[in-house]
């Protein structure tokens, strides 16, 4: 009679140690997929965006989406910010989700960064409660009191080299700004945490960069860019005032007739 023989030790653990092996090639690929999934979802997101404020260009002569508006003008406390502005929200795809508890501030969370751990998990920051994934570049405005400004956006008309000049990227507050891509003082110190601790270490507005140590980016002209975290940020320009793509302006800050050149409607 032909009776079974079962494994030894020696090779029970030989087949452990072949497993073992084989995970240790394949879970990095395998999270490396995984993280290249969010960041193509993520694309997807920006994209849309970007060509949503395009459109938006289209049907309002020529007016991006402002980044922040006051009916009332400068200092009045009626604001619509561009995460609640209806027409843009329409644009992006946001059906029947117009309403005013997710207008306000927050994205249907679909239309959020899947790396974004605050907004996908709803984490609330002591004092300011934003899930949105990203934000919109208000460099051009934050050399004065931009809070009480009436108007804070562009023409299509005064945006020269559109496709060199940033709008949106990933954040956690509705706006960013150039010195918030600060990675050394922000994102390499705090990663995916909510406003305050960045506004705490001078970096409000941050940038973050969830995918592999870099960002997804939109520009006014309404294509995308990925960029790695120190091709953002580079310390000696900002000392020097070479704003690149995130200004407008030739010179930062800007002189007084750069600064009268901002477009009013």
């Amino acid at each position: 009679m032909r009776t079974k023989r079962a494994f030894t030790l020696i090779e029970l653990l030989v087949v452990i140690s072949i497993i073992a092996l084989l995970m240790a090639v394949l879970m990095p690929a395998l999270l490396r997929a995984k993280e290249l999934g969010k960041r193509m979802t993520c694309i997807s997101h920006v994209r849309s965006m970007a060509m949503a404020n395009v459109l938006y260009a289209d049907s309002a002569d020529g007016w991006y989406v402002p980044i922040i508006f006051r009916p009332g003008g400068a200092g009045s406390q009626s604001q619509i910010t561009w995460p609640s502005n209806q027409l843009f929200r329409k644009l992006l795809g946001y059906k029947d989700k117009e309403g005013a508890g997710e207008s306000d501030w927050h994205s249907p969370k679909e239309f959020r960064c899947p790396s974004d751990l605050v907004g996908m998990q709803e984490r609330p920051d002591r004092l300011y409660t934003n899930f949105i994934s990203y934000g919109a570049n208000l460099t051009d405005w934050y050399y004065s009191d931009w809070y009480a400004y009436g108007y804070a956006g562009h023409k299509n008309t005064t945006v020269k080299m559109p496709g060199s000049k940033l709008f949106f990227s990933e954040s956690n507050d509705w706006w960013m700004w150039w010195k918030g891509a600060n990675y050394v003082k922000g994102w390499d110190v705090l990663r995916d945490d909510t406003i305050m601790p960045y506004k705490d270490v001078g970096c409000d507005g941050p940038t973050l960069y969830r995918h592999s140590e870099g960002v997804n980016l939109a520009f006014y002209d309404g294509h995308v860019e990925y960029m790695k975290k120190d091709k953002v940020w580079n310390e000696d320009d900002y000392g020097a005032g070479k704003a690149g793509m995130w200004s407008v302006f030739t010179h930062w800050p800007p002189t007084a007739s750069e600064q009268k050149s901002l477009p009013h409607p």
